[in-house]
């Protein structure tokens, strides 16, 4: 049984055996369920519960069903659809019962089937409203998340999970491939954070041996090792109150993991060739290019502090999964120029070479890109001989649609249907007409 836990309803009947009927029916389709022997019960539960559908009978003792629609419509916030149960003697009202908000009625004496019939219509409208409301969402965001810039979907998601873990104190681990911007994240977390004014200290894993390492995070005695003339504040410490950013931690060796489990555990660390704790207040955010839940099953990264690092996990999309991302940012790269007093233009064609382009090295290839071309065109555009040879050779003919490779087959459609839409300059019923599909079928391929 599918269980369907975004769709609650409330079964309004003054009759017992019509209220258990109803509510074993939707029960064994997976619907959450509640039910109220009244209007007035039903507005109590209303009033501490939120209920997406609401069945009632018209016909009941005090306030009848039509009262009850009343009420519900007349509310501010989120008000549930409202289906009505009616005699067949009632059905020159019906009319009415719409005009007054109902979302559907059924006639007595009903089949099973017309009750989940409406049912699944409804919840149909109300998951369609959910993503209206959400494309909304995305579409008032604004294109800048601190020094993030991305106004994709994909983007727009980060940019909520940052608003959304940022306040919390559990670990975040920041996924993503190298030039993604996995420190920019790590940041934007901290300055939205609890902690924003406390120190925000970063340690790079992968460019320290695993002894320096050691040293650097925990710190280390006077005299603990050949050349520690001083005694040594580590970077726990040197965080406390703040963040300690780990970057590349899937490279710190095994050894060191395990004493970085008990810091996070106990939330003290004892400096090399010390005898005592430190105590300190930090939160970890960590990152890394490397995918930590394999490791751990491979062995290759230890289970247990992958787990305490993964409170929160944050997915960053590489540059070729964000295409429609790369003119704001080439954008924003060239206005840095231009405040430098060197300002370039980049043509239509070379941007379509830049979006048609696979980015292995993502956002911060292209920056290098784009500072590389400030230097070296002759004048102030951009032309696609000052592009390097690799670039050049991915450039395809503005009408020609090339198969990308590191997509899956549902990626490639909607892909090739934004393609042809462009082709025809938005028109949906002349793309329509050469991908031979239906223009509401666009509609709903883009929109899914």
């Amino acid at each position: 049984m599918k269980i369907r836990p975004d769709m609650e309803i409330l079964v309004v009947d003054d009759h017992e055996d019509m209220r258990d009927f109803l509510q074993e029916i939707l029960s064994e389709q997976g619907y959450r369920t509640a039910t109220a022997a009244s209007a007035d019960e039903a507005l109590e539960r209303l009033a501490s519960r939120e209920f997406h559908l609401v069945i009632t009978d018209i016909k009941m003792p005090g306030m009848d069903g039509v009262g009850l629609l009343e009420q519900i419509k007349s509310c501010k916030g989120f008000s549930p659809f409202v289906i009505l149960i009616t005699a067949f003697g009632d059905i020159n009202n019906t009319i009415g019962f719409i005009d007054k908000g109902a979302y559907d009625y059924i006639i007595k004496p009903f089949k099973m089937e017309q009750i989940l019939i409406a049912v699944k219509r409804a919840e149909r409208e109300l998951r369609m409203r959910r993503r209206v409301k959400e494309l909304e969402d995305l579409a008032t965001r604004p294109h800048r998340f601190q020094q993030i810039l991305g106004k994709s979907a994909a983007m727009q998601q980060v940019f909520s999970l940052i608003e959304k873990v940022a306040p919390a104190e559990g670990s975040v681990l920041i996924e993503g491939e190298t030039g993604t911007g996995k420190e920019l994240v790590a940041r934007a977390i901290h300055r939205e954070s609890l902690r924003k004014d406390g120190p925000f200290v970063p340690i790079n894993c992968a460019s320290i041996p695993g002894g320096l390492l050691e040293s650097e995070l925990f710190g280390h005695a006077r005299g603990a090792f050949t050349g520690a003339q001083e005694k040594k504040q580590g970077l726990f410490v040197a965080a406390d109150g703040g963040t300690l950013f780990l970057d590349e931690i899937g490279e710190m060796p095994p050894a060191l993991q395990a004493k970085l489990l008990r810091a996070i555990q106990e939330r003290r660390v004892r400096p090399v060739g010390s005898t005592s704790d430190v105590t300190f207040d930090v939160r970890i955010v960590s990152a890394t290019n490397r995918d930590l839940h394999i490791a751990a099953q491979k062995g290759d990264f230890r289970e247990d502090i992958f787990y305490r690092l993964a409170t929160f996990q944050i997915q960053l999309p590489p540059l070729r999964q964000r295409r429609e991302d790369i003119p704001l940012l080439v954008e924003t790269f060239v206005a840095q120029h231009a405040a430098q007093g060197r300002d370039i233009f980049f043509p239509p064609e070379v941007l379509r070479a830049l979006v048609d382009y696979s980015w292995p090295g993502n956002v911060r290839e292209l920056q290098s890109l784009v500072e590389r071309c400030v230097y070296i065109c002759e004048g102030e555009t951009v032309q696609l001989d000052d592009l390097p040879e690799p670039m050049r050779q991915q450039i395809r003919p503005a009408n020609r649609y090339a198969l990308p490779d590191d997509k899956n087959l549902e990626e490639i459609e909607l892909d090739y249907i934004r393609h042809i839409l462009n082709r025809c300059e938005g028109n949906r019923v002349r793309a329509a007409e050469i991908l031979g599909i239906n223009r509401k079928t666009i509609q709903r391929k883009l929109n899914d």
